[in-house]
């Protein structure tokens, strides 16, 4: 796994203008004030999220794949680093949104609220959680051009749902969003804060046991 991070590090490495790009915008929109910040977090989050998941890609193209298995590479091995690397890139976006949250402090865009800036953090870890746990298993039963297809049509359709179950509460006089707003505000910060991150753990086991079947059952 050693030499599969190694790997995987240089071809980050070439990247590193995505991680420039992505600060310098970052910054840009940290000048519209505080509405800006949710947006900041997750943007940053998604870009560190596909840079990590493009080394499937990469290792894919040309027949990378199996050469790779060739070397003292077992396929479960191979899958399991993708989320080594996953908590990798999570941290690198840790740091970089807790930079800008520093900034925005300096520059009185938010006041200093360590548990403000707790929850933005933690977001910031969930939502990478859940984009890998999503592209990573897509990447490799996809590859390539196919997934990104495959990643677009299932972010539609959960769009679809999600807008369309709105859509049916609101003709049945069903307030979804006032119903969730209640059941959150009646909840112990700390309980909803571990619910959320069981969920998200939950979806990652899920999201690792498919990663290891599809290896185990993929011909390269």
């Amino acid at each position: 796994m050693k030499g599969l991070l190694i790997k995987d590090f240089q071809l980050l490495k070439k990247q590193k203008m995505l991680v420039v790009l992505s600060m310098v915008i970052s910054f840009a929109f940290l000048l519209f004030g505080t509405s800006g910040i949710p947006f900041i977090i997750g943007y940053i989050t998604i870009m560190f999220s596909l840079a990590s998941t493009s080394t499937i890609s990469y290792d894919q193209h040309s027949n990378g794949m199996s050469f790779l298995l060739t070397l003292p590479v077992s396929r479960r091995g191979y899958a399991m680093e993708k989320y080594v690397l996953m908590l990798v890139t999570m941290a690198g976006s840790l740091a970089v949104s807790s930079v800008l949250l520093l900034a925005a402090v300096c520059t009185n865009r938010i006041p200093f609220d360590p548990g403000l800036m707790l929850r933005a953090l933690l977001s910031c870890a969930l939502w990478s959680a859940l984009v890998h746990a999503l592209m990573i298993p897509i990447q490799l039963i996809f590859e390539a051009e196919k997934s990104r297809i495959a990643f677009a049509v299932i972010i539609g359709i959960a769009y679809a749902v999600f807008f369309g179950g709105i859509a049916l509460a609101r003709h049945f006089h069903i307030d979804v969003p006032g119903l969730f707003r209640s059941l959150v505000s009646r909840m112990d910060t700390a309980v909803l804060t571990l619910l959320l991150c069981l969920t998200s753990a939950g979806i990652l086991g899920i999201s690792i046991l498919v990663s290891l079947h599809v290896m185990k059952k993929k011909e390269y």
